[in-house]
């Protein structure tokens, strides 16, 4: 044993400080695709957001193809500002790790604004989009509805395995540099809203095509949320190109059961 002079003085232990707790950067986001659901199902129930009705199994054949319900999803739901608010539900939430990034790499009395900044621009993507569908919606409007949906399925199963849907859910994990300050900061995130937004639109605009031919009422809502799954599920998979497979089987299943349904009611 050392002697007692040789002894080191060892430094009394003091407690680790306590974390401070994160701030949840996307929180405001978060409640926001909440709210979007919330008046997306009141409308729907009350039929508030609704122009028509969607089918009966039983309504005659010879009606069926001129029936107004044959509108898809934009002109049934109410026009643009119903599509404008399902994509808030919808694909906000997809939205979520690329705001997150957004707000982490902007200055702090900048980062709301430039969060704000970059779900606007991604956010009107998505309803160019819509108003796309609302412009060709006659050209489906008045073929048969489960048809319609079935096809509408089987399209987006077939993308689903397509090397283009691979490169852009890819492209939907990439981040991207952000200047700190003045113009060049606003211009990186109105940059990284349309670029993040184009290829979620390249990935994803299949199954909201399917979302559009949807048709309205409760059943509307059984879509809604199957498609908002499987596009969070796509974002936040550690294999993306596994759940991309799932998701393409699943709409399979999907498209066959609604193309037999005439059949065996």
């Amino acid at each position: 044993m050392a002697p007692l002079g040789e002894m080191r003085a060892r430094p009394p232990r003091t407690a680790p400080a306590p974390r401070r707790p994160r701030p949840r950067l996307c929180l405001p986001f978060e409640l926001a695709a909440v709210a979007a659901w919330i008046a997306v199902i009141a409308l729907t129930v009350t039929g508030a957001g609704a122009a028509g009705d969607a089918p009966h199994h039983h309504t005659a054949p010879s009606h069926a193809a001129h029936a107004a319900h044959a509108v898809p999803g934009p002109g049934v739901f109410g026009g643009l500002p119903m599509w404008a608010l399902m994509c808030v539900a919808m694909m906000l939430p997809a939205a979520l790790p690329a705001l997150a990034h957004v707000g982490a790499n902007s200055l702090r009395r900048r980062r709301r604004r430039a969060m704000a900044g970059f779900a606007a621009v991604y956010l009107a993507v998505w309803t160019g989009y819509g108003a796309l569908l609302l412009a060709l919606a006659p050209l489906w409007s008045r073929l048969p509805a489960d048809a319609v949906l079935a096809c509408a399925l089987a399209l987006a199963s077939g993308w689903q395995l397509t090397v283009h849907k691979r490169r852009a859910l890819r492209d939907c994990h990439r981040s991207s540099p952000l200047p700190l300050s003045g113009l060049p900061a606003l211009a990186g995130t109105g940059r990284f809203g349309l670029r993040h937004g184009g290829a979620c639109l390249r990935s994803c605009w299949a199954l909201m095509l399917v979302m559009a031919v949807a048709g309205g009422g409760p059943g509307m809502l059984g879509w809604m949320a199957a498609l908002t799954g499987i596009v969070t599920a796509e974002r936040f998979a550690r294999t993306p190109r596994r759940s991309a497979s799932l998701a393409a089987a699943a709409l399979a299943g999907a498209a066959l059961a609604v193309a037999l349904t005439p059949a065996l009611s």
